[in-house]
């Protein structure tokens, strides 16, 4: 593996060429050429987590009995070298049991290459010159050729002078200028356009479309003919997602959901005549609607849930079996992880696969279709959101997205290695089969801080508090210290973060350089609990900040993986959800001890304390419930699930609960009254602007409500044209 580019990492030099790196005012430095190798090797790969088997493979050709070692002696030689170079104190960031990552981006420079001495630098004349004395010198006077002789090799020597030019010429011309990339536009109405799926010539382009109101349906887009407006393809008041041309063009697959009848269909679409006819049932339990057909048209790929596995997957349909039955093809029950998103590979013997461990860890997988062998193809990574193959089956477009930061990547199949494409909002990419033709979702959305005051006699509106560039999500007030706990992406990673009420006075306290979420204060304002991903990223742990020692901790816990941290009355106790493989329940996991005991029975997901021994939780929008900790007696069900199916959105307060009712077409915060059983709309916002799995906060001396507001997305589709898909 060879490297010449120079690049800079902070003020740090780094010459590949000369297997050196040079500090700014000091001495040049000779370093190990395969330190140089392992520090290009993760420049080139910037953000990406590196496997140490790939940098083994790059760097020592596999040899893993001699790069296992080195490698480790590589990347502490390394950090002592680069010490200095950046203002980040850690520059190559270990990822225990993965490998490893450049933390620092690295600025690559533009080079003057050294290009060798051709006959093009030299004076013609001269060169032509020295060719005809070194040719008609004699060794032996005698032996000089007649002058017609010399005229023959005279011109014999000019000719070739002649060729050597010219080959020369084509030799050392300039290579042409790679060509800018090339985005053209698709759709551009308002709302967000979804999902694009293009028919396999490319001419047509299906996409859902999600407009203000909140009502979604497939539409298609004559691309011969753009002035015309998208052709809506479906109709209702139903939710549908992803949508799948089959391979001759004449039909098009979709999953559309009734939520009101509580009924899931596969759909088989004719696009000439728009005739629809079910071909199979699905699960209506999940939010998913991935589907993917198969090569040959035969299997329909589709996302759905049926008992008694204990979490959705992706099933497969016969298509040539019109008596068929969709069966299951991800694993059933006790797999530590989630399938989700899925493409058939274009030769039809593989199937890529996004696995979901956990909050924060997705990763995409090659399933061979044969053995359902598995391997891992992508590292480090926290959700995927959208893939397809490319035409040539060796390579995978992909996006991710980490703190709202949406990015695509190009993946080789068999180096693992990925190349950024550099597209704001690019996600769910999507090839047409016989063109070759990408085309993408282009999405920007903005989160913003909001209080609604309560006691205004004049009807308020949502009001920011903290609004910029950058989201900021989950806050929670502490009346104790009247600050806010909140999480944002401002440093390029979701962190926590305390400001004033008025959004003032903002201070970063994490610097984990991981997705932090759901942040709660201790009663007495002292401490402040959220969940965050250990440093594997397989399992999602509850840290502990203390503000007056400004040290961070893991709760001493039994289990693998948590929920939302709230606290015991007296701050003894953290109460979390516990994902077991029997069951989901609430837990009080003592801080001290580290001792766990189960709360409840009924698959509760969050609750909060409201005095010393009542809880106050909710199931999976199915109301709200109360119980007494410490006797035997049933939960009391404080609001029936018919009016409250939130999980998340919810506050108490003396009074009562204020908490998110969401309706077809708009939502409702909304307040229970707990001594009147009487129901108060406070507010109507458009559908989506606050998020089903967001949290409300109270500020009771202010009576005001904090929430995070969501401006509705803007999507559209486009299509790319790139050196890099070629």
């Amino acid at each position: 593996m060879k490297f010449e580019r120079t690049f800079r990492i902070g003020n740090c030099h780094i010459i590949p060429i000369e297997y050196a790196i040079q500090h700014d005012g000091a001495e040049k430095e000779t370093l190990q050429p395969k330190f140089i190798e392992v520090l290009c090797y993760l420049a080139s790969q910037y953000p990406r987590i590196i496997p140490r088997e790939e940098i083994i493979e790059q760097v020592w050709a596999g040899n893993v009995y001699v790069g296992e070692k080195a490698l480790t002696n590589a990347i502490w030689h390394l950090r002592q070298r680069l010490k200095g170079a950046a203002t980040e104190p850690t520059i190559i960031e270990t990822i225990r049991k993965v490998g490893y990552r450049l933390l620092v981006e690295p600025q690559w420079l533009e080079e003057t290459p050294t290009t060798p001495i051709t006959s093009e630098d030299l004076d013609t004349d001269t060169l032509h010159a020295e060719q005809l004395d070194h040719s008609t010198t004699p060794a032996v006077e005698q032996h000089q050729a007649p002058p017609e002789k010399q005229q023959k090799l005279h011109a014999m020597y000019s000719l070739l002078l002649l060729c050597v030019l010219v080959v020369s010429v084509l030799l050392y011309e300039k290579a042409p200028e790679p060509q800018p990339d090339q985005i053209e536009p698709i759709t551009k109405q308002p709302g967000a356009e979804l999902f694009a799926s293009p028919s396999p010539d490319g001419n047509n382009i299906v996409f859902k479309w999600v407009n203000k109101a909140g009502n979604d349906n497939l539409y298609l887009k004559d691309r011969h003919n753009p002035q015309l407006p998208p052709k809506q393809l479906t109709f209702g008041d139903v939710n549908i997602g992803f949508s799948v041309w089959s391979n001759d063009g004449a039909y098009l697959y979709f999953a559309k959901k009734d939520r009101q009848q509580k009924t899931c269909e596969v759909m088989q679409l004719k696009v000439e005549t728009q005739q629809e006819q079910r071909i199979a049932s699905c699960p209506e339990r999940g939010g998913y609607y991935y589907i993917d057909i198969s090569p040959d048209n035969k299997t329909l790929a589709f996302h759905g849930y049926e008992e008694p596995a204990d979490s959705s997957g992706i099933y497969f349909l016969d298509l040539t079996n019109p008596d068929s039955q969709p069966y299951r093809f991800s694993c059933s029950n006790n797999c530590g992880y989630r399938d989700r998103d899925f493409a058939f590979s274009p030769d039809g013997k593989h199937i890529a696969v996004t696995r979901r461990v956990n909050t924060f860890n997705e990763n995409l997988f090659l399933v061979d279709l044969a053995t359902q062998e598995a391997t891992q193809l992508s590292f480090g990574e926290e959700d995927i959101v959208g893939l397809t193959w490319h035409p040539d089956g060796t390579r995978i477009i992909y996006a991710a997205q980490r703190a709202d930061i949406r990015k695509g990547y190009m993946l080789d199949i068999e180096t693992k290695r990925s190349t950024a494409i550099n597209i704001d909002g690019f996600s769910y990419p999507e090839f047409s089969r016989n063109s070759h033709e990408l085309f993408f979702q282009q999405r920007s959305e903005k989160y913003t801080l909001t209080s609604l005051a309560l006691n205004d006699d004049v009807a308020s509106t949502p009001f920011p508090i903290i609004e910029s560039a950058d989201s900021h999500h989950y806050p929670n007030y502490s009346n104790a210290t009247q600050k806010i706990a909140y999480v944002s992406n401002e440093s390029g990673f979701n962190e926590l973060w305390i400001a004033d009420k008025q959004g003032q006075n903002r201070q970063q306290i994490t610097f984990l350089k991981k997705s932090v979420r759901y942040p709660y204060w201790s009663h007495d304002g002292k401490k402040i609990a959220f969940l965050a991903p250990n440093e594997s990223e397989t399992q999602d742990k509850i840290y502990i900040y203390d503000l007056s020692t400004e040290k961070l901790s893991e709760l001493n816990s039994p289990h693998q993986n948590h929920n939302r941290p709230t606290w015991t009355f007296d701050d003894t106790g953290i109460i979390t959800a516990v994902y077991a493989d029997e069951y989901t329940d609430l837990h009080i996991i003592n801080i001290a001890s580290g001792e766990s005991k189960r709360i409840t029975h009924s698959g509760a997901r969050f609750g909060i304390m409201t005095s010393p021994t009542t809880l106050l939780f909710t199931q999976e929008k199915s109301g709200l419930w109360q119980k007494e900790l410490g006797d035997n007696n049933l939960p009391l069900n404080k609001i029936s699930g018919k009016k409250f199916k939130t999980t998340y959105s919810w506050v108490n307060t003396a009074k009562g609960v204020y908490y998110v009712r969401t309706f077809s077409r708009h939502l409702h915060i909304t307040f229970f009254d707990f001594d009147t059983q009487t129901f108060t709309p406070i507010v109507k916002l458009p559908t989506r602007s606050i998020n089903a799995r967001g949290t409300l906060s109270y500020v009771p001396e202010d009576d005001l409500l904090l929430f995070t507001h969501a401006a509705f997305p803007q999507a559209d589709i486009k299509k790319l044209t790139s050196a890099l898909l070629n």
